[in-house]
């Protein structure tokens, strides 16, 4: 004798609802594209290191030049590259000023500075000038404190201050 198997879902049939399945088709439809668009921007560099995280800005006078991470991460380390033209035999300042101090922890800084202060929310580093000549670079690593928006100004000597806005993201 022939066993016959029966199912419990072919008596109880779901109601289907049309506004549901056409959500349903869209998500298939689109999902997997906005997947790959996410993936895509993560990999240029959006949301972290990569290419349009990476920025350069010139002061107006042409003496420094700021290379930096527009989009950093919380908690993760960030670069920060300053060159800049100073007078052969000068020792130099630079200001860390804006929201810089308050939003970022300096974790290295090459080369040091012989002295620095800091006074009313910005740091001012002094090195004795260097043997090279006459372009110096400061390289510092540093660690977002907080997510957001953060506006700073590096400031050379007395020249022409450089803005740069940087993202953090949690």
């Amino acid at each position: 004798m022939p066993v016959i198997k029966t199912s419990s879902s072919h008596s109880a049939p779901v109601a289907e609802n049309i506004f549901w399945l056409r959500v349903e088709n869209a998500a298939r439809q689109y999902g997997f594209v906005l997947l790959v668009l996410l993936l895509l921007a993560g990999f240029c560099g959006l949301f972290s290191k990569g290419v349009f995280s990476n920025a350069h800005v010139v002061s107006a006078d042409g003496n420094v030049h700021v290379d930096y991470e527009r989009f950093g991460r919380d908690q993760s380390d960030m670069d920060l590259k300053l060159t800049m033209k100073v007078p052969p035999g000068e020792d130099y300042t630079v200001t860390l000023g804006g929201q810089f101090m308050d939003a970022f922890e300096i974790n290295a800084l090459y080369p040091q500075p012989w002295r620095f202060s800091r006074q009313n929310g910005s740091m001012t580093l002094a090195f004795h000038n260097q043997p090279e000549g006459t372009r110096h670079t400061l390289w510092l690593s540093i660690q977002p404190r907080s997510i957001g928006k953060v506006r700073s100004t590096l400031r050379v000597n007395h020249s022409p201050s450089v803005a740069i806005t940087q993202f953090v993201y949690p």
